[in-house]
């Protein structure tokens, strides 16, 4: 049986590159064979998630499958990506047929479709009453995992389990953006590696290889985290998760700062982010939603550093993002372009400025280091190495062909 989680009719809104049709089949793994084909094209291969391996894992993370974070320990489970450029997809209706043929040969089908609109959300996004929405489909798309809609709290809420990586897209590409909005933590029974919270503004995600049926890599310009134990961070990426990409790079906090969460306290999230010639900013800061909101910042980072060769993000997505644990509640969402005041332009010039002279500075003090270790090895070279040659010519009859080959 193949079942689809957002039923057999479906919605999109431009959101980000692909289009996510999520889904599981109960076909004994692995599979022989898994295609869909959009409106009769020809038939393209998804990836399903086979049992992981016993062992440690030898991708990305330590993961045991390919797909990594995305479809990690939900066997079964598939994430059928259209590219919304694709010649094949349609505004309006479209029709989706997927094929699964399990190793003994038995063929499932599932015919589905799904409404397309191509054009790009209008900001501001104000998601305050939640009441008039029929499916979580029509208030944004679910990259990964799966969220719905609580009534009773007029909220948006994961479900369980909750997957790694989980993403729920709400805005379409922009440039500079804010969000606000409400959030609510279940900490019970957490795990240290889990990350409750928080937002990300997304890119896309880059594939490993044409064949494998999933893009697993990455894109972020700005992804704020926070684990039950309260540490928070920032995380930036080109392909994360890849291997073997010398274009793909990922940044996160080095130093990360601390806000205790608990289990239901409502707060209060503002998170930034900034795109401007080629830098990507972002920030944001939590508070108790009771209490007035601090004026510093909890997590500040840019990509301002990095080789000029890397490939930078220039539009991103807002959504909602969670990464294992119990399911989270966000709730008084709002987005907003962010309007780059000259307060805001002196503040990233003079943090690209900075930390272009610390790279710099660091880039310094390491070859002095260098330098330095190598005029010591010369000049300890120099003192010790004859007196050896010395010793073992003495040992063995003054021959010394094999000194350097027995002592490297």
């Amino acid at each position: 049986m193949i079942d689809l989680f957002y039923g057999n009719r479906q919605q999109f809104q431009l959101r980000h590159g692909d289009i996510n049709i999520l889904g599981r089949t109960d076909a004994c793994q692995p599979v022989k064979r898994s295609e869909c084909r959009l409106n009769e094209a020809a038939p393209i291969h998804f990836y399903i998630e086979p049992e992981a391996p016993p062992g440690k894992g030898k991708y990305a993370w330590d993961c045991k499958t390919p797909s990594i974070f995305r479809l990690r320990d939900r066997p079964g489970s598939f994430n059928i990506e259209i590219p919304v450029d694709s010649p094949n997809l349609l505004e309006g209706w479209n029709r989706i047929s997927i094929k699964i043929e399990d190793p003994d040969g038995t063929v499932d089908t599932l015919a589905a479709e799904f409404h397309w609109n191509s054009r790009p959300l209008a900001l501001p996004i104000h998601l305050t009453d939640l009441g008039s929405y029929e499916t979580i489909q029509e208030i944004g798309q679910v990259v990964n995992g799966l969220f719905e809609i609580d009534r009773k709290r007029n909220s948006i809420v994961s479900c369980k389990p909750v997957g790694a990586d989980i993403l729920l897209l709400l805005g379409s590409p922009g440039e500079s953006q804010e969000a606000t909005y409400d959030v609510e933590f279940d900490l019970r029974d957490s795990n240290s590696k889990d990350y409750a919270g928080l937002s990300d503004f997304f890119a896309r995600h880059e594939e490993q290889s044409p064949g494998l049926g999933i893009k697993p890599g990455y894109c972020t310009s700005g992804l704020g985290t926070i684990s039950p134990a309260g540490e928070a961070k920032l995380w930036m990426a080109v392909g994360d998760c890849l291997t073997d990409k010398d274009w793909a790079w990922v940044i996160h906090t080095e130093d990360p700062s601390h806000f205790l969460i608990q289990s239901g306290t409502i707060y209060r999230v503002r998170h930034q982010v900034i795109i401007h010639n080629g830098v990507n900013w972002s920030r944001y800061k939590i508070w108790k939603k009771d209490d007035d909101e601090p004026h510093d910042w909890l997590c500040d980072m840019d990509n301002a550093y990095i080789k000029s060769n890397l490939p930078r993000i220039n539009k991103a997505s807002f959504g909602l993002f969670q990464f294992g644990g119990n399911p989270t509640s966000w709730s008084n969402i709002s987005v907003q372009r962010l309007e780059l005041t000259p307060e805001i332009l002196t503040d990233l010039v003079c943090k690209t400025a900075f930390r272009a002279i610390q790279q710099k500075r660091v880039e310094l003090y390491i070859g002095k280091i260098m330098r330095r270790a190598k005029n010591l090895y010369q000049k300890i070279s120099c003192f010790i190495q004859p007196r050896h040659v010395t010793l073992y010519r003495e040992k063995n009859n003054g021959n010394s062909k094999n000194f350097f080959n027995k002592n490297t």
